[in-house]
């Protein structure tokens, strides 16, 4: 692929993007149509499924964009002790407040049900790197999802609170008190080969 279509590639994926984050400021998500999108980003509709199959689509690529930007930030931390959670929690909520306006779309009540589903992969995947990193001897396989769904659903909803709520605490105070509720149970079911 040449770079003058990899620069409208990106610049297309960009526009639809900008435009869905502009339209959930006006209107619900549910009621955000592709044909919407397309109209106001001025990307053709067979440009839009070029890239995404649907609307969902479009929104996971933005959330994804997000988490590998945190990964890339925590990765450092995530593989070099088995106690960095203070630093690790800190950089994900100031992630959230630093994208305020976009965080608060993002946890509205109709795309709820997705930013947990999408949040369930990037913590698996954060899982899945802290236990090969540290070699964590894991002895059921079979449980590890509801560790995943446990530290998902309460980070998630941390999250959602203390935006909804218009980040009433700084990041650092946030991770913090993130990493004081989860360390203390998480790091010795996992350290302890209990799993």
């Amino acid at each position: 692929m040449s770079k003058e279509l990899d620069k409208r590639v990106e610049r297309s994926r960009r526009q639809l993007m900008t435009a869905l984050l502009e339209l959930m400021q006006e209107q619900p998500y549910r009621k955000i149509s592709v044909a919407h999108i397309c109209e106001h980003s001025g990307v053709a509709r067979p440009t839009f499924y070029l890239h995404y199959r649907s609307k969902d689509d479009l929104l996971r690529g933005y959330i994804e964009s997000m988490f590998l930007q945190f990964y890339e930030q925590v990765d450092e931390y995530l593989t070099s002790t088995p106690d960095a959670d203070p630093i690790i929690a800190e950089i994900m909520f100031r992630q959230w407040s630093e994208r305020a306006d976009i965080a608060r779309l993002l946890v509205k009540d109709d795309i709820e049900a997705l930013m947990l589903s999408e949040f369930k992969r990037y913590v698996d995947r954060i899982m899945q790197r802290f236990i090969s990193a540290h070699k964590v001897p894991v002895r059921d396989t079979s449980l590890l999802p509801y560790v995943v769904d446990f530290l998902a659903g309460a980070s998630f909803m941390v999250i959602v609170r203390w935006i909804k709520d218009d980040f009433p605490v700084d990041a650092k105070e946030m991770g913090s008190l993130y990493a004081n509720l989860v360390r203390p149970g998480l790091l010795q079911v996992l350290l302890s080969g209990k799993l």
